[in-house]
């Protein structure tokens, strides 16, 4: 498939990432806000791995559906329609993607 084609259909799966992510977010926000005990559980949760790796990943599908979805914007506008330059702003929005989610990464570790 050509780049555009994959920038498309991961515009999709990050969507269905993201539908799950606020359901996790939300059932964090809830605990932590339900008492200074359920503060504590997920300040204890944050500093584990696993849940890093979520926050990671919600993180990571949020930036590139955000950045696919200018793009597709863009393109409703009538511009970058064509092949060649579809294919390159699917390529620059995935070395984008890549490059915020390796800050991002750091910035959790």
């Amino acid at each position: 498939m050509h780049p555009a084609a994959n920038a498309s259909i991961l515009h999709r799966v990050s969507g269905v990432i993201m539908v799950f992510a606020i359901g996790i977010l939300l059932l964090t926000l809830s605990t932590s806000l339900s008492s200074a005990e359920g503060f504590a559980q997920i300040q204890d949760y944050l500093d584990g791995i696993f849940f890093k790796f979520i926050i990671f990943g919600c993180l990571s599908a949020l930036t590139f559906h955000v950045l696919a979805g200018v793009r597709h914007l863009f393109m409703d506008l009538g511009h970058f329609e064509e092949l060649a330059s579809g294919n390159a702003t699917a390529k620059f929005i995935m070395v984008l993607w890549l490059a915020i989610s390796a800050v991002i990464g750091v910035w959790l570790w």
